[in-house]
């Protein structure tokens, strides 16, 4: 454990970096053009493993129980903290867990919660606080995107005392992003399931060293997608997230730090379509003439994306690695492989521009050929860049590493031993359920 004299540093900059953090933008439409800013973090790319944290995968190789689908709340602060979050938040109020509602929350967000931030209560100094008087669930868009002079709503009551899994999905897709949002990994899908076409505008979104350039574009980006609603939808997005995809749209940038680009996706059945704007300069009347020209049917995708189909070979697949070992994913075997119960299943979640996947590549196909002959073993490898990936399966960086044990319902569990072959065939030969 770390000494106290040691800790209350930590603690004083952990207290700056979250004052920082909620810095709102203004929403002065006459403040000049600050943009500018320093380099921000990005999704993770050339990070850890990803997954799902740092938890063990326990000490004797058992299967860890699934993490609690809705995070309790027992006081008013743990509310606000909750709620300080650049992602929408779901919250259950409720008066006692022995409410016939409360059993319903729980069964509905067990099967979503790696999808949305799902929380509850039964704290009555916080019910008093939201005002409850009988079992309500809410949604609370992000505070940090929510702009009642452009007509979003902080707060959002589910209509029916019904909870269902799929009346709840269908309420959150329809209500969960503000007029203007952040595109991420975790929102790509809710944009796309509303079914408009989600203009983009990727710059140096950095909130904490920058939130005046920030608040800039996201203004200027809400001024313009109000004219839209119901055509198309607007967000903004970390230039540096999408780096490696901005050839999709048919973008470059020679700067991250100050570039402003502007894309479009659009999806078409199992086809995403994606279009670049050629200025690059950025002003509201560039986004409203990009947008106009998309309706009017002026604009060629520069990319079409069958997210069904198997990804091409990446360009480093020169056949000097043998991965034959080494399954492939694809949307159409995912389950059938990943979901085997009598198999146990290592997949890397994988990016071909990445330098760290690139890096395991040769380990990782030299692990599966030491475990060919295991039947009961596999490792598989998905490119999560050009494919979607499966509910459930929480990919935040590249490579992230998941263990998907033998066993029937089985949470998987992130992968945090060495990248080396030895050391990941060890690992699977303590841990691997059909092995026991």
């Amino acid at each position: 454990m770390m000494a106290q004299r040691l800790l209350l540093p930590v603690l004083l900059l952990s207290v700056l970096s979250l004052q920082l953090s909620r810095v709102h933008a203004s929403e002065d439409e006459d403040m000049g053009n600050p943009y500018g800013g320093e380099d921000d973090y990005g999704m993770g790319g050339m990070g850890g493993m990803g997954g799902m944290g740092g938890d063990d995968y326990g000490e004797h190789g058992e299967t860890p129980p699934s993490p609690p689908p809705s995070e309790e709340l027992d006081s008013v602060e743990a509310f606000d903290a909750f709620l300080d979050n650049d992602d929408a938040s779901v919250v259950g109020a409720f008066s006692s867990e022995e409410d016939g509602a409360y059993e319903e929350y729980q069964s509905v967000t067990a099967s979503m919660q790696y999808d949305w931030r799902f929380a509850h209560t039964t704290d009555a100094k916080l019910l008093e606080k939201l005002k409850v008087k009988k079992s309500a669930v809410y949604l609370y868009r992000s505070p940090r995107f929510v702009s009642e002079k452009y007509g979003d709503r902080k707060r959002e009551r589910f209509p029916s005392a019904k909870l269902s899994e799929t009346a709840m999905k269908n309420w959150l897709t329809a209500n969960a992003q503000p007029l203007v949002g952040q595109f991420s990994y975790t929102t790509k899908e809710r944009y796309l399931a509303k079914q408009l076409p989600v203009v983009i505008v990727f710059f140096n979104l950095n909130w904490a060293g920058d939130a005046k350039g920030a608040g800039y574009i996201l203004n200027r980006a809400r001024k313009v997608a109000q004219q839209f609603k119901g055509k198309i939808s607007f967000a903004i997005a970390a230039i540096k997230d999408y780096e490696y995809q901005l050839g999709d749209f048919g973008l470059k940038s020679e700067d991250v730090a100050h570039d402003v680009r502007i894309g479009m996706l659009n999806k078409i059945g199992s086809d995403e379509l994606y279009y670049g704007c050629e200025e690059t300069k950025f002003s509201a009347d560039v986004l409203t003439a990009f947008a106009n020209s998309f309706l009017a049917g002026d604009l060629k995708p520069s990319k079409t994306v069958d997210t069904t189909a198997a990804p091409p070979p990446a360009d480093d697949d020169d056949g000097d690695v043998d991965e034959s070992e080494v399954v492939v994913l694809t949307a159409a075997n995912f389950d059938e492989v990943v979901n085997d119960a009598t198999k146990d299943v290592l997949v890397e979640f994988y990016a071909p521009w990445c330098g760290h996947c690139k890096a395991l590549k040769p380990e990782y196909a030299k692990a599966a050929k030491a475990l060919a002959d295991t039947e009961s073993v596999v490792l598989a490898k998905f490119d999560a860049a050009a494919q979607e990936v499966p509910k459930g399966y929480d990919v935040q960086g590249y490579p992230t590493i998941l263990f998907v044990p033998a066993k029937a319902g089985a949470a998987s569990v992130s992968y945090e031993g060495e990248r080396e072959a030895d050391a990941m065939v060890e690992w699977l030969k303590s841990n691997a359920l059909s092995l026991k």
